[in-house]
C-alpha cells in the first residue's frame, strides 16, 4: 500500500488519539486496509468524528491487552462478509433465510461467534456508514431527549448504546433485552468493562414470542437487529406497544448487508418505510449513510450496503 495513502489516513485521525490507536493496531495486522479506511473517514464531519473519538474510546476499554487480536478478528470478520457479498450479487439474495440456519452456521459456533463480534466491535469506529448512525444516535436521539427517560435497547451487543444512555442526565431507567442468555452475560461483562455504575436490568426476552409488553418506556432502541428476524414486522409492532404515548423509538437497520447471520433482506427505503408504519409508527426522520460515504443513489443502484438510521413515534389511534 502506497504510504501516501496511509500518511494521509493518519493525517485525518491523528486529532483524536483513541481513534488513531485503534487504525495503527488495525494497519499493522492489515497494512492493505490503508485505502479503504482512507475512503471511510475521509467524508466524515467533525460531528461524527467526535461520536466516532466516543466509540473508539470505548472500544479501547473493551479490548484492552487484546487489542491486535481483536484487529486480526476484524479483518478475519471482513473475509468473512467478502464470501457473502459475492454470493448475495451472484444470486440477489441473502444466503441463510431462517434463524434455524444463522444458529446452526454462527450462533452455535462459539469459535466463530468469539472472533465474529470482536471483528463488529471495530467496525463501530472504523466504517463510515456504522459511525454515522452512531453519531445520530448520540446526537439526534440521545440529544434530542427534552424530558427525563426510561430507555429500552433489544440486542445490546457489546453494550455501546447502553453505556452512552446511562451518561444522558435524563436517563432514568435502563432495560436491554435479548433473546440470549449467552449474550446478556456478554453485555454484563462489557458494561463493566466500561466503567458503568448506574444499574441496567439485563432481560433474557424473545419479543417474537413474547406477549403484549407490561412495562411503557420513553425511548427503545433497536440497532442492527431487524435483519437477523426471520419476521421483523410482528418484533418492530411488539416494541410499538412497549412505547408511552410521546416515546420515541431508534431503528437501526442495513440496506443491501450480506452477512453470515442477515436473514432478512432490505432492500430499499422504501422497504424500512412501509416496514416503520405498518408498525403504527410515524417516521420523524430517515437518514441513510453509504459504505465509504458514497452517494446514496449510486450506493442503492449497486446493492452497496446502505444503513437506515430512523427515528419514529408511536400513532395514536382516534378515540
Amino acid at each position: 500500500m502506497s504510504e501516501s495513502k496511509t500518511d494521509a489516513l493518519r493525517d485525518l485521525v491523528s486529532a483524536y488519539p483513541a481513534t488513531a490507536a485503534i487504525v495503527e493496531t488495525t494497519l499493522k495486522v492489515w497494512p492493505e486496509h490503508a485505502a479503504y479506511l482512507l475512503k471511510s473517514f475521509s467524508p466524515r464531519t467533525p460531528a461524527m468524528m467526535r461520536a466516532t473519538e466516543a466509540a473508539a474510546a470505548a472500544s479501547a476499554k473493551l479490548m484492552a491487552g487484546d487489542e491486535e487480536t481483536v484487529a486480526a478478528d476484524y479483518r478475519w470478520t471482513c473475509d468473512r462478509l467478502r464470501e457473502e457479498e459475492l454470493f448475495f450479487h451472484r444470486e440477489g439474495r441473502y444466503r441463510l433465510s431462517t434463524f434455524a440456519e444463522a444458529d446452526a452456521e454462527v450462533y452455535s459456533d462459539h469459535a466463530y461467534m468469539g472472533r465474529y463480534v470482536n471483528g463488529l466491535l471495530l467496525t463501530q469506529v472504523l466504517w463510515y456508514n456504522h459511525a454515522a448512525t452512531f453519531e445520530m444516535f448520540l446526537n439526534e436521539v440521545l440529544g434530542g431527549a427534552k424530558a427525563p427517560f426510561d430507555y429500552l435497547e433489544v440486542g445490546p451487543g457489546h453494550g455501546l448504546m447502553v453505556y452512552f444512555a446511562a451518561q444522558s442526565h435524563l436517563c432514568q431507567q435502563l432495560q436491554a433485552w435479548d433473546v440470549s442468555a449467552v449474550s446478556l452475560r456478554e453485555t454484563r461483562a462489557a458494561l463493566a468493562k466500561l466503567g458503568l455504575t448506574k444499574p441496567v436490568a439485563l432481560v433474557e426476552t424473545d419479543i417474537l414470542s413474547a406477549d403484549r409488553p407490561t412495562q411503557a418506556f420513553d425511548l427503545i432502541v433497536i440497532s442492527e437487529v431487524l435483519e437477523h428476524l426471520e419476521t421483523p414486522a410482528r418484533a418492530l409492532r411488539f416494541l410499538r406497544d412497549a412505547l408511552k404515548d410521546e416515546g420515541r423509538i431508534f431503528i437501526n437497520v442495513p440496506l443491501n448487508s450480506p452477512s453470515p447471520d442477515h436473514i432478512y433482506l432490505f432492500e430499499t427505503p422504501d422497504d424500512v418505510k412501509a416496514l416503520v408504519q405498518s408498525a403504527g409508527l410515524k417516521i420523524e426522520s430517515l437518514s441513510l449513510f453509504a459504505t465509504q460515504g458514497r452517494a446514496i443513489e449510486s450506493a442503492l443502484a449497486n446493492r452497496i450496503t446502505v444503513s437506515a438510521g430512523v427515528v419514529a413515534r408511536p400513532i395514536q389511534e382516534a378515540s
